[in-house]
C-alpha cells in the first residue's frame, strides 16, 4: 500500500515551506517514526517522521524545494523490515550494568572520578575572611585616621566580616 508523506501543519500563520536535506533516498528502508526528510520555515525546522515502516518509493520534491503545507512530498511503500534487519527495541533499552553489580560499581567510580573534589578540600570563604584583614569601608577608613586607629585595632562587626563606621 502507497503512503503518501505530506507537509505537516509547522505554524499558524506558515502557509508554505522549503524542503531540508533527504535523510533516506528512494529505495531506502525507514522504520516507523524515524525521519524522513527535513522541513524549513521563517520560524522552525522540522522533521517529518515515516508514518509507517516501509520502502520511499518515490521523492516527488528535491532539496530547497518549495511547498505547501499538506503536498504530498514523496511516496512511501509500506512493508516489513528486511529479512537480516534486527528488530526495534520495544520500549526503553536497559543497559546490561543495571543487574551487573560489579559493572554498577566501575560506573559508580567513573562518576565519582569525574566530578570535581569534596569541598573539604577546598579552602573554606569563611577562614579566608577571617585569615584576612576585614573589608573597611570608606566612613570607617575616615573615622580611624581621625582617631589614629589601625583596621587590626577594632572588630568587624558588618555584613560579611566588613568594618564599618560605627
Amino acid at each position: 500500500m502507497t503512503i503518501e508523506l505530506k507537509v505537516p501543519t509547522v505554524g499558524e500563520s506558515i502557509s508554505e515551506v522549503q524542503l531540508g536535506d533527504w535523510l533516506k533516498g528512494e529505495g531506502d528502508f525507514v522504520d516507523k517514526d524515524q525521519p524522513v526528510v527535513e522541513i524549513e520555515s521563517d520560524k522552525a525546522t522540522v522533521e517529518l517522521p515515516a508514518p509507517v515502516s516501509g520502502k520511499i518509493a518515490k521523492i516527488l520534491k528535491r532539496k530547497g524545494q518549495s511547498a505547501a503545507v499538506g503536498e504530498v512530498v514523496g511516496l512511501l511503500e509500506e512493508a516489513a523490515a528486511p529479512a537480516g534487519t534486527p528488530a526495534p527495541p520495544k520500549g526503553p533499552a536497559e543497559p546490561a550494568a543495571a543487574h551487573d553489580p560489579t559493572a554498577k560499581r566501575a560506573a559508580a567510580e567513573q562518576q565519582a572520578a569525574a566530578r570535581p573534589p569534596a569541598t573539604r578540600d577546598r579552602p573554606s570563604p569563611t577562614k579566608d575572611r577571617q585569615a584576612s584583614p576585614p573589608w573597611v569601608m570608606p566612613a570607617a577608613r575616615r573615622a580611624l585616621a581621625e582617631h589614629a586607629l589601625e583596621v587590626t585595632d577594632v572588630a568587624a562587626s558588618g555584613p560579611g566580616g566588613r568594618l564599618l563606621k560605627e
